[in-house]
């Protein structure tokens, strides 16, 4: 079933008792109940007419009367007085900025302690490339010493089977 549209006379007249419940010292809450079983509409849509008679403010922000003092404690006093003149920045972003630098500090230091290793890595792989090399060379050495050895081998018979 679709939902009912409002006229823009009921409108009116919705936002007109919604001042006048509020007045009346009435409870958001109840303004919306209210208001919500009289035209049939639900109470989220009431909560929409209340928030565009009062605005878009908060219930649930207690504000302190005018007349109050804050308290002013040694971690307001110290974060009052920023060293760099500018205005003074939530404990989320000094944390942010902490956890940042540790990363930093660690990527940094993993890169150090790269960079002592690289010489003794070019090493390594120096000394694999050289025996490789001579691996091959020892390889091709083998390979021809045992192709004569077996003609050797070959003749020796040859001679002594007759």
């Amino acid at each position: 079933m679709a939902k009912r549209k409002l006229s823009p006379e009921q409108r009116i007249t919705i936002r007109k008792e919604i001042r006048q419940y509020l007045a009346q010292k009435n409870t958001p809450a109840e303004v919306q109940r209210l208001v919500a079983k009289k035209y049939g509409i639900t109470t989220i849509t009431a909560r929409w007419y209340l928030k565009s008679v009062r605005g878009p403010q908060s219930s649930s922000r207690v504000t302190p009367p005018k007349g109050a003092k804050t308290r002013v404690t040694r971690k307001t006093r110290k974060a009052s007085h920023s060293p760099n003149g500018h205005a003074p920045a939530g404990g989320a972003v000094h944390r942010l900025v902490a956890s940042i630098q540790a990363i930093a500090e660690e990527t940094f230091s993993r890169g150090r302690q790269a960079k002592k290793l690289i010489p003794q890595w070019r090493a390594y792989v120096s000394k694999v490339l050289s025996l490789q090399k001579l691996e091959s060379q020892v390889r091709r050495d083998l390979r021809v010493f045992s192709s004569k050895a077996q003609a050797l081998q070959r003749k020796i018979r040859e001679l002594t089977s007759r």
